[in-house]
């Protein structure tokens, strides 16, 4: 095996190291009421009591959701009705809390990046807009 061949399967297997431990465990969501959604940067959905939550996962609770996500470092969050938030490996309990958006903030939120990141920051600030005037049409009638 060439030197040339060994360093590109050194580079895969670091990559793929990366990208595992990218996807580490940090916890897990519990008692979802009403819809909350939960994107990755690649795919999204409606996220269930006992679902994983990975580094980097958004999630948005529409107008009539919540959910308590909890994670393996004690770190307890209550997503209320109309809140976001974006879990990062990097982040302990304080930063966690703190980038809790209400409200308005949901729309702007993960909007910003390229690619698949910017069309789930697309798709969870759809959601969030969706909901916002849902509640505004229900509350003017």
């Amino acid at each position: 095996m060439s030197i040339k061949s060994l360093l590109v399967v050194l580079l895969a297997l670091i990559a793929v190291t990366a990208f595992a431990q990218d996807r580490e465990r940090l916890g897990s969501v519990d008692n979802v009421r009403g819809v909350v959604t939960v994107t990755d940067g690649a795919t999204g959905g409606i996220t269930a009591t006992g679902s994983p939550i990975n580094s980097g996962m958004r999630f948005v609770a529409s107008s009539n959701g919540s959910a308590t996500l909890r994670l393996n470092n004690g770190c307890v969050v209550n997503l209320l009705p109309g809140q976001a938030v974006t879990v990062l490996r990097s982040m302990d309990c304080k930063a966690l809390l703190a980038a809790v958006q209400s409200g308005g903030a949901i729309v702007a939120g993960g909007s910003f990046g390229t690619g698949a990141a910017a069309s789930a920051g697309l798709v969870a600030g759809s959601v969030g807009l969706a909901s916002v005037l849902r509640q505004k049409s229900i509350s003017s009638n």
